[in-house]
């Protein structure tokens, strides 16, 4: 699945090579790593997954600065460079994990894909579905044998990035 390293969060500014694999997954796979181009709407998505989170002014802000003709189309150097831009960093583990306990009725750490999807949908900025959805696709491996998700384990993941499982 070619999103699976880029809809997690990583920890501080990524790497020229993550960046790279990143914005590979959202251009024609024909290309090689930092050819092509991607559309405004994957710039967000690679944006928040890349541990930054513009608020929805400041998206539209960078997209009509990066995209002024409205054509929708952004090359890995115009991604470069926003990702320079500062922005505020993604909210704490802590923010997060108070998100998911106020749904968390029995205080045992666990939640159903439903309320999962609410707090993903509702915390900071908020996610589209598609992102909710690959986010729970993720959560397999949190998941405990009734289906119900240990928030605190896939918190901590998506605030830490994979490497420090």
């Amino acid at each position: 699945h070619r999103l699976r390293g880029a809809s997690v969060r990583m920890a501080g500014q990524p790497t020229m090579e993550q960046m790279k694999e990143a914005f590979s997954c959202f251009t024609d796979p024909h290309y090689p790593p930092g050819q092509g181009t991607i559309t405004t709407r994957d710039l967000r998505t690679l944006v928040r997954a890349l541990g930054k989170n513009p608020s929805q002014e400041e998206l539209t802000k960078l997209c009509n600065e990066v995209d002024p003709n409205g054509e929708g189309n952004v090359t890995f150097n115009t991604f470069v460079n926003v990702m320079s831009l500062p922005m505020r960093p993604t909210e704490s583990e802590q923010e997060l994990l108070a998100a998911f306990q106020a749904f968390d009725k029995d205080g045992n750490g666990l939640l159903k894909d439903q309320e999962f999807a609410l707090v993903m949908r509702t915390f900071g900025e908020c996610l589209t579905d598609e992102e909710v959805d690959i986010l729970l696709q993720e959560s397999r491996p949190f998941r405990d044998p009734e289906g119900m998700i240990n928030y605190r384990s896939f918190a901590h993941l998506l605030m830490t990035g994979p490497h420090h499982r």
